[in-house]
């Protein structure tokens, strides 16, 4: 799909010349730009006070006009100036640049249009809505879209979705995300859901590589991205899917420019440094008190919660520092003391973008430090006890698959001697002991029935190796950066799988 202009101002020239046209005025001829990077380097030039997701998603818009569209490609343009109607053509060349063209009609590809002036009751309801995008290049993918468009093109009618596409419309799904973004019920009113949420749309738990680059790569297809990246912070931290992907001009954009200049594009902003903001405890609020409340109102809350310290602030959201048991306690023997502001101490805040590991001296040496959200106002607190859960919910499953590993290449070692590990395992490196192979392997040398036998374990064969194709997944997740720990269900599948290999093996 190709849009004529906001308001249809490109239509004309398009339908009347044989043309597809993007606007893009201060840009300039792009036919030498041989890679999206150069490309990118010509619309920051051109455009030095937009955005990054902006950007991107400009780049990701021309690079398709420029490049990837091919001669014989079908093209749709519904059309503004005619709202009943829509124009299919097929591309017939090359994009070019004019330079003798009006602002706005420069940058061009030629098109043979087939129809003009297809009513758009010809086409089904679901067809319609792909054609919704706020992008002005946008390839059309969804429900059967090439097939469908090549037979209105024909014929004038719409053939449908075919038997298999057909049971799946109405299932909510990431397209129906999609819809909700690019058409939210407010301009104000984004679209908006937590980290967990936006996974669960791809069937996804974790922010493993392959699941961000996926997400990255479709959210970036629509014109969309999130504020603030998903890829960073707490996993059920709340996002918005915003627009970012129209192409500059005179009228009302449906994301401000300020808005998306403040907007990161997830795609060149990957999560790399375990961040503060990755915790739960940072992103769960903060038990607090004023610092003109009399000393009864923190006593009371920390013993009915069982605080060790509360945070301190006023009616605007600042933070005046903390009180403890032992400020209230030290306070009390060297002066009266009635209010909060008599036993307040100093307290440390940090922003939730800091270096998780440079922080960890500081909060076991003070025992805890408020951090501190986007909008400056204190989002959480990080103690000593949330740094050791942490770490334990991270260590825990290494620990566990480590240990598996080591069970299973006990008793394969046991039972195989180094020619027949060699003769048998599948592996681009030499293969002298058990020490030498990798999950899959074991997989492969105990799939054989009569190898199994040797081990000599009374379990199920067939449950063993699905537990093991289980772990190995887990095991590879692992190996992988993400900011998100295992779920309880992964946990339990290794707690499981060592429990078995305990009870058959009982040697430590």
């Amino acid at each position: 799909m190709v849009r004529g202009g906001r308001d249809g101002e490109r239509e004309g020239a398009a339908l009347s010349e044989g043309l597809v046209i993007v606007g893009w005025d201060e840009l300039g001829d792009i036919a030498s730009c041989q890679t999206r990077d150069e490309l990118r380097q010509a619309l920051r030039q051109a455009y030095p006070g937009e955005g990054k997701a902006t950007i991107a998603n400009w780049t990701g818009q021309l690079w398709r006009f420029r490049h990837d569209i091919k001669v014989g490609d079908l093209v749709v343009m519904p059309l503004k100036t005619y709202p009943q109607k829509i124009a299919i053509g097929r591309f017939t060349g090359d994009y070019r640049f004019r330079h003798d063209a009006p602002p706005g009609f420069r940058h061009v590809r030629p098109v043979h249009w087939i129809r003009q002036d297809l009513p758009r009751t010809a086409v089904e309801q679901d067809l319609l809505d792909t054609l919704g995008s706020l992008l002005t290049v946008c390839r059309l993918q969804r429900h059967e879209a090439a097939r469908r468009l090549a037979r209105l093109a024909d014929t004038g009618t719409d053939p449908g979705p075919s038997h298999d596409e057909s049971p799946r419309y109405g299932v909510k799904n990431r397209e129906d995300l999609f819809d909700k973004a690019m058409q939210p019920s407010a301009p104000d009113e984004p679209l908006r859901l937590t980290i967990r949420e936006l996974l669960s749309h791809w069937d996804a738990v974790r922010r493993t590589p392959a699941v961000v680059s996926q997400i990255e790569r479709d959210l970036q297809e629509k014109g969309l991205t999130t504020r603030p990246p998903f890829t960073e912070g707490w996993i059920d931290t709340v996002v918005d899917i915003v627009a970012v992907g129209e192409e500059p001009g005179d009228g009302a954009r449906t994301t401000e420019p300020a808005l998306a200049y403040h907007t990161e594009d997830v795609s060149e902003f990957p999560a790399i440094t375990l961040r503060l903001g990755v915790l739960a405890s940072a992103n769960s609020g903060v038990a607090s008190v004023r610092p003109d409340d009399d000393l009864i109102v923190a006593e009371t809350m920390m013993i009915d919660g069982n605080y060790s310290q509360l945070a301190v602030i006023d009616e605007t959201g600042k933070l005046h520092g903390a009180i403890s048991w032992e400020s209230m306690g030290q306070a009390r023997i060297s002066r009266t003391v009635t209010t909060i502001a008599d036993a307040l101490v100093s307290a440390r805040s940090v922003d939730h973008n800091e270096d998780l590991l440079g922080q960890i001296e500081e909060i076991y040496r003070s025992g805890y430090v408020f951090v501190i959200g986007n909008d400056r106002k204190v989002t959480g607190i990080v103690t000593a006890a949330d740094l050791s859960l942490q770490f334990g919910d991270q260590v825990r499953p290494f620990a566990l698959v480590e240990e598996a590993e080591r069970r299973l290449r006990r008793r394969v070692d046991e039972v195989f001697d180094e020619d027949e590990l060699r003769a048998l395992v599948r592996s681009p490196r030499p293969v002298t002991s058990a020490a030498d192979m990798t999950i899959g392997n074991y997989k492969h040398l105990l799939a054989d029935v009569e190898r199994w036998r040797r081990l000599g374990w009374a379990i199920d064969h067939r449950l063993f190796l699905s537990r093991l194709e289980e772990i190995r997944r887990i095991r590879n997740e692992l190996m992988h950066f993400t900011p998100d720990p295992v779920t309880q269900e992964q946990l339990n599948r290794v707690e499981g799988f060592v429990r078995l290999l305990r009870t058959v093996d009982p040697r430590d």
